[in-house]
């Protein structure tokens, strides 16, 4: 749980005031870092996705989105309770004890992603219609799953060891790379195309990656005030507690395209999926700036502040940068798409999409906080109670409505998880204490 440290410092103290425009100027570059490469994500998932749809049949194209949608499930949530590990408690562990943390987080992300990649491959072997044998299924998927935990990873390392600003580089640069790999992929009549090249592209992304988390890690530790090691029994609660509460939130939207393939078909999973990376990029923005929020936080000299600041903004930017998907992207893409997919459906269903990822801010943000606190048991029973509420709705909408089901039962717990998250910062906001005049107190969470 978490440690409150106060210290008495003069406002108009020198190394308060340096400590204060180092602080807000790391925040600011690690942010702007993460939400650059959400954008870019973004970008260059919506060309990919306009390649393969182009390239790909959409009943051959949603078969394969079910197959990455079980990936990218299971390998994400695999990796994000470890990833937020990193990014909570890296920044304050002593150089020295960095190594012996990641290593540990490692073995977490690989064990399971391998547990979660068997579950999620025996499910796609019994549900998606293809000649693959069931075998061959279940070990595509169990793989890939762990290649994806390793790319999700990557991110939380490298912003926890304050190397976030290599990430739209090194993120484009993969991007980039799986799209050229399709049409060479289909040439070389490589089956399960748009799969093998996102998985190709991602290994070499980890590779680059390895090198320079190797160079950032023994890099000290800003400020010995904040220094506070982590055992191995703290990671493992963290992760089990925050793996979990991914599980229950990320879940539904990661395996959407499965859902949508298996319940109401390979052509509606496809315009689900085609969707999803367009709307992604607003979770990409909330979620860029809520993993800076995590990291900083606990280092933060005014932590009341810092968080409504990162929340007004990340609001403002999902709802402008939203507006400018629907009425300018949208229609341009919907073009290329072709006329293979109907085009009122890709409409309202990026629409929902977008509406749910306006909603979830609230949450994301909320998560952030949490998580720099280390106290994810309250994050993990969030998830569970408005689980129980949304999941079936999402399950009746989808069967009956396909993607444009899909997406407003997505919606919907979007709108349910946001409300809480904005009841959980205005009740923090009222009950933060307010400290006497002329000696304020510094609040550092830990």
């Amino acid at each position: 749980m978490s440690t409150s440290l106060r210290q008495r410092r003069s406002p108009g103290h020198p190394n308060a005031r340096r400590l204060r425009a180092i602080i807000s100027g790391s925040i600011a570059v690690d942010s702007a870092a993460l939400i650059t490469t959400s954008v870019l994500t973004a970008v260059t998932g919506i060309a990919f996705w306009t390649v393969v749809a182009r390239l790909i049949p959409p009943h051959e194209l949603g078969v394969q989105t079910a197959l990455l949608s079980l990936m990218t499930m299971a390998g994400t949530v695999a990796a994000s309770g470890a990833g937020n590990a990193m990014t909570a408690m890296i920044p304050a562990t002593p150089a020295p004890s960095r190594g012996r943390l990641l290593r540990q987080a490692t073995v977490v992300v690989l064990v399971g992603a391998a547990l979660a990649g068997v579950v999620s491959g025996a499910l796609g072997a019994v549900t998606i219609d293809q000649r693959a044998s069931s075998v061959a299924v279940l070990a595509a998927v169990a793989v890939g799953s762990i290649i994806m935990a390793f790319f999700a990873f990557k991110d939380t390392v490298l912003t926890a060891l304050s190397v976030a600003r290599h990430l739209p580089l090194l993120n484009m640069a993969g991007a980039i790379v799986k799209i050229g790999l399709v049409p060479l992929l289909l040439l070389c009549t490589v089956p399960d195309a748009a799969v093998a090249a996102t998985l190709a592209a991602a290994i070499l992304t980890c590779a680059v990656a390895v090198f320079v988390i190797r160079r950032a890690m023994d890099r000290e530790v800003p400020g010995d005030d904040f220094i506070r090691d982590h055992d191995r029994r703290q990671l493992i609660g963290f992760t089990l507690r925050d793996g979990t509460a991914s599980l229950i939130s990320m879940g539904p939207l990661l395996g959407a395209p499965f859902l949508v393939t298996w319940l109401a078909g390979p052509v509606q999973g496809a315009m689900l999926a085609l969707m999803l990376p367009i709307s992604q990029g607003l979770d990409y923005v909330s979620i860029g700036a809520a993993t800076a929020l995590t990291k900083h936080l606990p280092t933060a000299t005014d932590p009341a502040a810092t968080i409504t600041r990162i929340w007004w903004l990340t609001q403002a930017a999902v709802l402008l940068v939203g507006a400018v998907l629907l009425v300018a992207v949208a229609p341009v893409l919907f073009g290329f798409f072709g006329q293979d997919y109907d085009h009122a459906t890709l409409w309202v269903t990026l629409a929902l999409l977008c509406v749910g990822s306006a909603a979830r801010v609230g949450f994301v943000t909320w998560a952030a906080v949490l998580r720099a606190t280390l106290a994810t048991r309250t994050l993990l029973i969030t998830n569970l109670t408005m689980s129980a509420l949304s999941l079936p709705i999402l399950m009746v909408l989808t069967a009956r409505w396909g993607a444009i089901g899909a997406a407003g039962g997505l919606a919907i717990g979007s709108a349910l998880l946001g409300a809480v998250g904005c009841w959980g910062l205005w009740t923090r906001r009222r009950a933060q204490h307010t400290p006497a005049a002329g000696a304020p107190d510094v609040e550092v969470i830990r």
